[in-house]
């Protein structure tokens, strides 16, 4: 109910903004399509390339460009990456007013496209800048200005709603690039989506970045600052994450720091039981089938990110329902293998993309067909799945050949 009312709510906000009229001058005029052709063009804008752009591979097994849901884009076995960079806007605007985008504005009130944010809403694919939603909006309140440096790690979408998946993924490593291009120490603010988004701030600060420094957008989804220091999307203009993301992150947070002491199974169990959705609905049978191999069960909730470090950090096998927790798996070392538990109507590729740049076997086990959702994105997401028992048995002799069950 609660889900249904905020996507009313965020409904009725966007068609609000399209039809009243309230300071309309504060919308782009343009856009700037390339940040690199910005910087060489305008004064106060400086373009750094960080890693330079390359054409990425994925092997996509049959099922999932067969079976994935009909509302997503196919799996690309190949992708073009646009160069990874840094842009810095003297007196740059952002605009999140819809959670599910970002427009980036420079000082001549142009978006500036290639460091914006905009999904197709039917496709979940990124659309192209001239389909910003900004460029339909009418209602402005003026932007809230801050002196300083102002880094933003907003990535629209999931991450705006406090999905750690996206934070992980798509959000924290643009630290990375900010630190490649020897920008950090010059930040007076970092900018984020919630403060209550425990998580989030629970990693900024594991990083040393103070609390002072850590800004929210919530009543304030308009600012400008003095200085404004964006970046280029982690995964570029699809769903291959690169390489350097799990680099970054086993760089950042390993060793564990001081303080996850509590002893923990090599062999791990990640249950939703803690979740309101996608749980296993024979989770008994799966837990007593991997007890006899030594699995013990872990809900992510109740972990510290010290604690979720120091588990994926030390585990021999991850196995666990498809989920925001299993994007912890950046933690793991190379050679771990993933069995992932998907259900039929959510045949997605995202740790299958993952699993390949951590260098992780990658073991999917769609769960026999069930008859909860309609083939609709929401639906499908909350589906809870029934794992095969005798499929599990045989994927754990496969990715753990060594282990003798009980």
């Amino acid at each position: 109910m609660h889900d249904l009312l905020a996507r009313a709510q965020r409904r009725a906000g966007r068609v609000l903004r399209e039809l009243i009229p309230y300071h309309r001058h504060l919308r782009p005029l343009g856009t700037h399509a390339v940040s690199r052709q910005l910087a060489a063009n305008a004064s106060g804008a400086t373009y750094t390339e960080i890693y330079p752009a390359y054409e990425s591979y994925l092997q996509v097994p049959e099922v999932f460009q067969t079976c994935g849901p009909s509302y997503y884009e196919p799996v690309a076995a190949q992708e073009h990456m646009p160069a990874a960079f840094v842009l810095t806007l003297e007196n740059g605007r952002i605009n999140v007013d819809d959670i599910n985008s970002v427009a980036i504005i420079a000082a001549d009130n142009q978006l500036v496209g290639d460091v914006s944010l905009q999904f197709s809403p039917t496709t979940f694919a990124l659309a192209p800048p001239a389909e910003h939603p900004i460029f339909r909006q009418s209602y402005f309140q003026p932007p809230r200005e801050i002196a300083g440096t102002v880094c933003s790690l907003l990535s629209g979408g999931g991450a705006a709603i406090g999905n750690y998946y996206h934070w992980l993924l798509d959000s924290l490593p643009r630290l990375h690039l900010v630190q490649e291009a020897g920008l950090w120490e010059s930040i007076d603010y970092f900018l984020i989506y919630d403060r209550n988004h425990r998580f989030a701030v629970e990693t900024l600060r594991e990083l040393g970045i103070r609390d002072e420094q850590i800004i929210d957008v919530q009543g304030n989804t308009h600012l400008r600052a003095e200085r404004l220091v964006v970046t280029s999307s982690v995964r570029g203009g699809g769903r291959h994450a690169p390489r350097w993301v799990g680099e970054f992150m086993r760089q950042a947070f390993l060793p564990p720091s001081s303080g996850s002491s509590r002893p923990f199974s090599s062999l791990v169990y990640v249950t939703r039981r803690d979740a309101s959705f996608r749980q296993v609905r024979n989770e008994a049978e799966v837990e007593e089938l991997l007890a006899g191999y030594g699995f013990e069960s872990y809900a992510l909730s109740e972990l510290s990110l010290r604690e979720k470090v120091a588990l994926f950090s030390g585990a021999r096998a991850v196995v666990g329902p498809v989920g925001a927790g299993l994007v912890n798996i950046v933690f793991c070392q190379p050679g771990t293998p993933l069995i992932e538990f998907l259900p039929r109507n959510l045949i997605v590729a995202d740790y299958l993309d993952l699993t390949s740049r951590l260098d992780m076997p990658h073991y999917p086990l769609i769960s026999r067909r069930d008859d909860a959702s309609a083939q609709s994105a929401n639906a499908d997401r909350r589906d809870d799945l029934t794992v095969d028992i005798k499929v599990l048995r045989r994927t754990l002799q496969q990715a753990l050949p060594e282990a003798v069950p009980a």
